[in-house]
């Protein structure tokens, strides 16, 4: 039968030659059943349901679009055809030279428009930046050749499925993919990046958030070996051959052997490498399995183990991280206590929720001149012991039950993490993940082994385009950088997925081009690390074409890495942030976690009490920074901080600038200290940071900058600065308040640090049970302005600021020596206290007091003399108080304008 005619598919056929149209001589329809006569004569009848038979079938037009099979771009085809019922559809495409072919659905694709039509502007902006910003490259021509324009000249403008088509749309999800229904853990992992792994293969775009030390490559290598099980093809790209060097490395380590399928190619002089020097298949014979079943069982046995496992371990390390702020905390209050001679032992088994309750109504009643009824001492009697009768009467009670929770709570994290502990052990966590680390790899060797039963191809250079199917057979893997993305197989082709490491430091044109290099795409990166660097003059060039254009925020260059722009336009394509962290000591990577991380990151290090973990360092006081050189702060490195490290395995140098770094260097003749850009992605035990400018400056005090140079430390971080008064905002100030709250520097503080573990629970009972009792007086709910202040936090951006309420005055005040006896009989009073405090979760210190004045109860003779030697006290100390008369206007934005205040 005519194949341009008719098209007729025998379905159990499927896996062999299913297109028998040109077989056919005749079919009829009779009976139920088709009688089909082949051309040899013989005549058979079917089941309906196994056979597809259409005629009359649709001419394709492809003006302006493009056809695709498996997933190659057909240039000027000589006729597409379709055959399509209400179930099936079927393709016979026909080329130029006569040859054609009978198709499924599934490997065709046709698309409907070119992928920049819905946004031609951001397009010509792109296409635009590239040509005045693209690295030249000087050949034997007129005109230098702009490298990154002749890339985009490789975009295939009209295949709609890549991810450059939705980014480029704006589209803020991608498609769902099939999970595959056992994933393999070759490199190992934990539950965030067990996640990851997840993620990454069931969407089609996918962003994974890497912080330092979280196990970013080894959850690139775990979906990297997840795709070669599934047959794709993965172009791993960054802005630099370092990244991608790393993932090359873990899979040619003799463990792994797998370095014979990547082919690190993109820049000439790496394509004229690899051409030189193909690598041999290697011996294979024992990566065959005689059990291939067993071992997937055992990989589905260990991973629901180890899955369970991983939230007992981050559970575990969530405990550990309470429990060593409230050891902190707690040295800070026997310090302000000078230890109470009281026996509250017994107070440690019972519940500290209970404990908190008791105070809260301990200090509410305190607050009205009252004391509890009998009544209640009963019942608490009755609900803690009869011996809580004794701490009831004493004139300190409230302190020893802030004493008693401490210690409860202590108790109850010591109980959780018994627990936690007992599981691990039990079912022995390590070793379940060493299992299914080892049989996944095993597996996977399996699988690759079994796909290379030939001999291996030889490519030339110029063979690499033109066979580029049967080159992505050999070599799976292919590594490049962003800049050269495009220009490692035939243009007329994609990967099916793009792995972009360090996005971060990616600009958004080049990343847009990685984008266009395949079908699916996993974002690896860490948008509080170090952005791509823009000089000045590019700088202006970008932002003059940004305004020329109109271009939205989400994609402007001079304001995004790529990383950053696209957790803005694909806001809704799953994110995963690697939580655990396995390089800084917990003091170390704490601070980062809380200035950084808004606190989600977990510490699976240990902290076993070494001494000088965090050191500060701090220079006379004086200008003596000359330039970017500070002679005095290396005089102090190689006098004072040198000596002390001596033991350390490895020291860094850390600077924010290179003429420091050079000094460094040359005085201490070894080559030991590097500029913070250059030490992204490497460690050492111990690091040393010379900040260098006598007064901290946007550039030194980067947060992004400060975050990278502070996490390179494994094992001790000292920290080199000026001694001149620093602002107290910036993040030198309150890096130093953190180092010195947790060392306990206390001398030179006249407040104390905040006692947040204690006083924020007692926050939410209090609040809780304001909430409970209703409105008790005309007086502004405690709980509106909580909420208010609390908006006001996250309205005005105010980074580590957080407020608790009704925190005593004698937890502020720790040198007394400032007040007179009226005052000092004020402050050591169970009734004054503060409304709210703001507080800096860094470094504990006070920022600002909160008062509601309530019309009536503060328009007395007696309430006014305490609010004034309130105010006075606090202004001795400089800590900032400001009224709220409750018959006044307060607004959010009044309160942001209030904080602001305070903390500049």
């Amino acid at each position: 039968m005519d194949s341009q005619k008719y098209m007729i598919v025998d379905f159990q056929q499927q896996n062999e030659k299913p297109f028998i149209t040109e077989h056919v001589a005749s079919i009829q329809f009779k009976n139920g059943f088709y009688r089909i006569k082949f051309n040899s004569g013989a005549e058979y009848d079917y089941r309906r349901n196994r056979i597809f038979y259409k005629g009359n079938p649709e001419k394709i037009d492809l003006e302006g679009r493009g056809l695709y099979v498996r997933k190659k771009h057909i240039n000027d085809p000589e006729e597409v055809l379709k055959f399509s019922d209400e179930n099936y559809t079927f393709w016979r495409v026909t080329y130029r030279n006569g040859y054609y072919e009978n198709l499924f659905d599934y490997e065709v694709h046709l698309s409907r428009t070119s992928i920049h039509a819905e946004n031609p502007n951001l397009w010509n902006f792109l296409n635009h930046f590239v040509s005045e910003t693209g690295l030249l490259l000087h050949v034997d021509k007129d005109e230098p050749l702009n490298i990154l324009q002749l890339q985009y000249n490789l975009i295939d403008v009209k295949r709609d499925t890549t991810p450059l088509a939705l980014y480029l749309q704006g589209k803020s999800y991608g498609a769902s993919i099939r999970k595959p229904s056992l994933v393999y853990y070759p490199f190992g992992c934990n539950g965030s990046q067990k996640q990851a792994v997840e993620q990454a293969l069931s969407n089609q775009v996918s962003i994974i958030q890497g912080p330092p030390g979280t196990g970013k490559t080894q959850t690139i290598l775990n979906i990297i070996s997840n795709l070669l099980l599934r047959g794709k093809t993965i172009l791993v790209v960054s802005n630099n051959n370092s990244a991608v060097d790393n993932i090359a490395e873990k899979l040619s380590s003799e463990k792994v052997g797998l370095g014979f399928i990547v082919a690190k190619l993109g820049s000439v002089e790496n394509r004229t490498q690899f051409i030189e020097n193909q690598p041999k298949l290697p011996d294979m014979s024992d990566w065959e399995l005689e059990n291939e079943s067993q071992v997937r069982k055992l990989v589905d046995e260990n991973l629901k183990i180890a899955s369970e496992g991983f939230d007992k371990q981050t559970r575990l390390a969530s405990l550990k991280a309470e429990y060593a702020a409230l050891l902190t905390e707690q040295k800070y209050d026997d310090i302000q206590q000078d230890s109470t001679t009281d026996d509250l032992s017994w107070l440690a088994a019972k519940p500290s929720k209970k404990l908190m309750k008791l105070m809260l109504q301990l200090q509410n009643l305190a607050e009205k001149e009252k004391k509890l009824s009998f009544h209640s001492r009963m019942k608490w009697s009755f609900s803690l012991g009869f011996s809580i009768l004794g701490i009831i009467k004493n004139p300190h009670a409230i302190q020893l039950m802030e004493t008693a929770y401490y210690r409860s709570r202590k108790a109850e994290i010591e109980t959780e993490m018994a627990v936690c502990e007992d599981f691990l052990k039990t079912h022995n966590i390590k070793e379940c993940v060493q299992t299914l680390q080892q049989q996944s790899l095993v597996y996977l060797k399996s699988e690759i082994a079994s796909k290379y039963k030939k001999e291996r191809t030889i490519f030339e250079r110029d063979t690499i385009k033109q066979k580029s199917e049967q080159f992505l057979e050999e070599y799976p893997v292919v590594l490049s950088t962003t800049y050269s993305a495009k220009s490692c197989i035939s243009k007329d082709m994609v990967f099916d997925y793009v792995i972009m490491d360090e996005a971060s430091q990616v600009d958004i044109a080049t990343g847009a081009l990685a984008l266009s290099c395949a079908e699916n795409a996993v974002i690896v990166g860490d948008d509080k690390q170090l952005p791509n660097v823009i000089d000045g003059k590019t700088l202006m060039v970008i932002e003059d074409l940004e305004k020329q254009y109109g271009i939205n925020e989400d994609y402007c260059i001079s304001k995004n890495s790529f990383l950053s722009s696209c957790n803005r336009v694909f806001h809704d394509a799953p994110s995963t942030l690697l939580r655990e962290h396995y390089r800084c000591h917990p003091k170390i990577i704490e601070f980062c976690n809380k200035m950084f991380y808004d606190g989600e990151l977990i510490t699976m290090t240990e902290d076993r009490n070494e001494p000088d973990t965090l050191t500060v360092f701090r220079t006379i006081q004086g200008n003596h920074a000359r330039g970017h050189v500070n002679q005095r702060e290396i005089d102090v490195i190689r006098e004072e901080v040198m000596p002390v490290l001596a033991d350390e395995k490895s020291v860094g140098i850390i600077s924010p600038y290179r003429d420091q770094t050079e000094e460094i260097n040359k005085q201490m003749n070894q080559n030991i200290a590097s500029t913070v850009h250059k030490y992204q992605g490497r460690e050492c035990d111990a690091i040393i940071m010379s900040m260098v400018d006598n007064q901290p400056t946007s550039f030194s005090d980067d947060a992004n900058l400060l975050n990278v140079a502070i996490s390179r430390a494994k094992s001790k971080l000292c920290i080199v600065a000026t001694g001149n008064e620093i602002p107290k905002e910036s993040l030198l100030a309150q890096l130093i308040g953190y180092i010195g709250y947790n060392n306990f520097d206390v001398k030179e503080s006249k407040l104390q640090s905040v006692f947040d573990i204690l006083y924020s629970q007692y926050t939410q009972e209090r609040l809780k049970f304001e909430r409970e009792q209703g409105s008790i007086s005309d007086e502004l709910s405690e709980n509106i302005i909580f909420s208010a202040l609390n908006k006001a936090i996250e309205q005005g951006n105010f980074k580590n600021i957080q407020v608790i309420s009704h925190y005593p005055l004698s937890r502020l005040i720790t040198d007394k020596s400032l007040l007179s006896d009226e005052e000092r009989n004020f402050v050591e009073s169970s009734l004054s206290h503060v409304d709210f405090l703001l507080y800096n979760t860094i470094t504990k210190n006070p920022l600002l007091c909160i008062e509601v004045d309530g019309w009536k109860y503060h328009n007395t003779e007696v309430q006014q003399f305490r609010d004034r030697m309130k105010d006075a006290i606090l202004e001795r100390y400089n800590l900032p108080i400001k009224r709220l008369p409750t018959n006044s206007v307060v607004t959010v934005e009044i309160l942001v304008n209030t904080i602001q205040e305070a903390i500049s």
